[in-house]
């Protein structure tokens, strides 16, 4: 008999000092995932991709995934909202949370993740002439 795994829930600390909550930002979430699963993730990742897509202060998501099947990030989610109070009042709605539920507990995943929020601090693009 199986045993139902623990929960791992991703978590995002309060903002440090300096930042302020209502400037816009952006979440990178690596993901660990085994090959087979790929697919099944992806489904389960658009689910809550969804959820997300329809909340105030949402700009754009792109998961990205390793070219090669050996990095241990294999996933790498970039999500830009319009600021961390937005984001965090999106992660408690209701259809978020139930798409994260879907996606953390699916006994066909074996995923880890690791979200963090970031400023962007440098922007490149190439000079136009």
């Amino acid at each position: 008999m199986l045993l139902p795994r623990p929960m791992r829930v991703p978590s995002v600390r309060p903002a440090a000092e300096g930042f302020e909550m209502s400037t816009p930002v952006v979440l990178i979430n690596a993901f660990t995932v085994p090959v087979e699963e790929s697919e099944r993730f992806l489904e389960r990742w658009r689910d809550n991709a969804r959820a997300m897509s329809g909340r105030p202060g949402f700009r754009r998501a792109r998961m990205h995934r390793a070219r090669h099947d050996d990095a241990k990030w294999r996933f790498v989610n970039v999500a830009e909202w319009d600021s961390e109070d937005a984001w965090r009042e999106a992660q408690a709605s209701p259809e978020f949370r139930a798409a994260l539920q879907r996606l953390l507990a699916d006994p066909a995943l074996h995923i880890t993740a690791r979200p963090a929020l970031y400023d962007v601090v440098a922007d490149m693009a190439p000079e136009r002439t």
